[in-house]
């Protein structure tokens, strides 16, 4: 006799849904890879195939662009996108609005992905699988320090009751 398992999110939608409000978070990522001319087209989009995994599988909570002082934790800007499920009549706003900012220049650039709990509570056999799926390899990063200034709304992407919340961190 032989037993199956299976991994079943929460989330009644559709992945059209995900691809959807991830190119728009894509296009903001490539927007700033081309203003500040890092170069990174290409792990651009491995990154957000990866994010569109972690999306589909429920497990993320949001994820952040974040600029940081040379060598320092100390965060300069940054743009962080919740993850919003369930949320009806969300607002679909054009992605964008990606401004140049010259102080940001010499700065270290990073791309954050915070979990859900419900990652941490997935069997390793049902982690694994997942991380099978993904194109880069994921590593844990340090605490950022945000002290220095404040978290504003900003935009919101959505299709149906998928999306997330853009924030934007100002100095």
């Amino acid at each position: 006799m032989s037993a199956t398992q299976t991994r079943a999110g929460t989330q009644t939608g559709t992945l059209s849904k995900i691809v959807y409000v991830a190119r728009k978070v894509e296009a903001d990522l490539l927007a700033i890879i081309d203003t500040y001319s890092y170069g990174y087209e290409s792990w651009a989009v491995k990154v957000m195939s990866d994010v569109r995994v972690l999306m589909d599988e429920e497990v993320i909570e949001k994820v952040s662009l974040v600029w940081t002082r040379a060598g320092t934790n100390e965060v300069l800007d940054a743009y962080s996108y919740r993850v919003i499920i369930g949320g009806l009549g969300v607002a679909d706003d054009r992605s964008g609005n990606i401004r140049y900012r010259s102080e940001l220049v010499g700065a270290e650039f990073h791309f954050r992905v915070e979990y859900k709990p419900r990652w941490w509570e997935l069997a390793p056999a049902d982690k694994k699988d997942i991380q099978d799926r993904l194109i880069l390899p994921w590593t844990t990063g340090g605490v950022l320090d945000y002290s220095k200034g404040r978290w504003e709304s900003d935009k919101t992407y959505s299709k149906d009751d998928f999306g997330v919340a853009r924030d934007r961190f100002i100095r």
